[in-house]
């Protein structure tokens, strides 16, 4: 039969042990990693030219300026728009009875909340020549405020009312995207190719 001494001797092992245990187990808690925050949607994912039901004859597209996008369908209607939550693949689009559009996981495809889609359109034979913008534009319709499209196929050239100059590129049968020194500016072209409406509200015409 183990002494008084013995037993007492005992119970601080066990309760040493016991001690040592649940501190590895607290460290181990504590190191484990937190689950990563899901990061915001890449907007470029969206950016660019699509076609209504996949067909190349009905152009559509989609600019992105900040946390706006702007949606031109295959009849030429524009709407303005904006992203869902932040990790979610979803836009809306507001003019458009708020109609919302989510991007497939390859990023190909659009399938829209009233039943169509948009598809990337795919390179190839067919599709439509770029639309002419080469010449003299101005601002507003101002005859004072002169500005000029400088056009190399699908490239272009710019320079405003001021001096300042600009690259682009035409991605859509009636939309151009620019970049004006790191800021990015999308225009919608008329039907007739005599105006272009930029998303930060003006307009050039000629």
């Amino acid at each position: 039969m183990a002494t008084p001494s013995k037993a007492k001797t005992a119970v601080i092992a066990a309760l040493s042990i016991i001690s040592i245990v649940a501190g590895l187990h607290l460290r181990t808690v504590s190191a484990a990693p937190s689950p990563q925050q899901p990061n915001p949607w890449n907007a470029s994912a969206f950016q660019g030219a699509w076609c209504a039901q996949g067909d190349r004859t009905k152009q559509c597209s989609i600019s992105v300026n900040g946390p706006f996008l702007t949606f031109t369908n295959e009849t030429g209607s524009t709407s303005s728009g904006h992203f869902g939550a932040m990790g979610q693949n979803v836009v809306t689009a507001d003019q458009w009875n708020f109609v919302q559009g989510t991007l497939s996981p390859d990023g190909n495809r659009i399938n829209w909340s009233n039943g169509t889609y948009w598809a990337r359109c795919q390179s190839g034979g067919g599709g439509h020549r770029p639309p002419n913008l080469d010449g003299t534009w101005y601002r507003d319709g101002n005859r004072s405020l002169a500005c000029s499209i400088r056009q190399r196929k699908k490239n272009v050239r710019l320079t405003n009312e001021t001096g300042q100059t600009a690259t682009g590129k035409i991605d859509g049968r009636r939309h151009v995207t620019t970049n004006w020194s790191g800021t990015r500016i999308g225009g919608n072209i008329s039907p007739d190719g005599n105006t272009i409406n930029w998303d930060n509200g003006t307009s050039w015409s000629r």
